[in-house]
């Protein structure tokens, strides 16, 4: 005669069950983290060599953020829409901004030659050239030319450009990182906005650091602009979300590497512009 489970016998395997899931579901959950991690850190590498070669072909220029095109003429890369695609018509009403300029991704494209490098896998909204998802600030829409990696405003500027050679220190000053725009700050010293290397962080600039990570700045919202402040916890939690307490950065020399993500933020607080990787020039904040 075949004996069968009682009821116990189940219900203890299915504690048993239970208590392994309890478990493992963790250790899945940051095995995937790090997989995205490193995907993310192979991205930045590629990057990298992409801007190293940018740079041999522009006598060591680097891009700038952003830069307009001719006047009357539009960006290239959003020619090639047909007149019935949706994305076009978003183009066309927001002329004055988006298909107006070339930004950064796309003036190192012809040196990477694959748009998804710049679709990080950590940012669940990613987008390149077009904004198809993560439509949370209508106002930017398409904005910037991707999503998932910014610029160092002290560093790269809108329609200007600097040598790489004049910056102080390339391996420890920041030229990319990972965030939800395409350019960022660091937290603002306590005493006002440090101004360097000719750029003033005024108006909405200060907020900035809340573009790294995984938080995205509600510019209808600013709120307060220090990191200590508690309205600003939430946001702390969006950046270290990314990679568990991590971001990818890419260095003027073109190296990536990953950094803590709140030293990231209170780098320049904390060292002061002589010492800090977001200030290109290691000098005193600018009068």
């Amino acid at each position: 005669m075949k004996k069968a489970f009682t009821l116990i016998e189940l219900l203890v395997v299915i504690a048993i069950i239970a208590i392994l899931a309890a478990i493992l579901f963790p250790v899945f959950a940051q095995a995937k983290l790090a997989a995205k991690k490193a995907a993310g850190m192979a991205q930045m590498k590629q990057i990298g060599t992409g801007l190293q070669i940018y740079l041999g072909d522009n006598d060591d220029a680097l891009p700038g953020y952003r830069w307009s095109v001719a006047s009357g003429a539009i960006n290239p890369y959003y020619l090639g829409l047909a007149a019935g695609d949706p994305k076009k018509a978003k183009f066309d009403s927001d002329g004055a901004s988006t298909i107006r300029a070339m930004f950064f991704n796309q003036m190192l494209d012809p040196y990477i030659k694959n748009n998804d490098m710049f679709k990080v896998q950590g940012n669940s909204d990613a987008w390149v050239n077009y904004q198809d998802k993560g439509t949370w600030d209508a106002g930017f829409f398409g904005y910037g030319g991707q999503n998932s990696i910014a610029a160092n405003n002290y560093l790269l500027k809108s329609n200007a450009s600097m040598s790489s050679t004049a910056v102080e220190n390339v391996s420890n000053t920041l030229l990319f990182i990972d965030a939800t725009y395409y350019n960022t700050l660091p937290a603002q010293p306590t005493s006002g906005a440090c101004k360097l290397n000719g750029f003033a962080p005024t108006g909405s600039y200060p907020h900035y650091w809340k573009h790294l990570g995984n938080n995205k700045l509600n510019f209808s919202a600013l709120g307060n602009s220090d990191p200590n402040d508690v309205s600003n916890a939430t946001v702390l939690k969006n950046i270290d979300a990314r990679y568990s307490g991590q971001l990818n950065v890419v260095r003027v020399d073109t190296s990536a590497k990953s950094l803590n993500a709140k030293a990231v933020i209170y780098d320049l607080r904390a060292k002061g512009p002589q010492q800090s990787m977001w200030s290109p020039l290691k000098a005193d904040c600018e009068l």
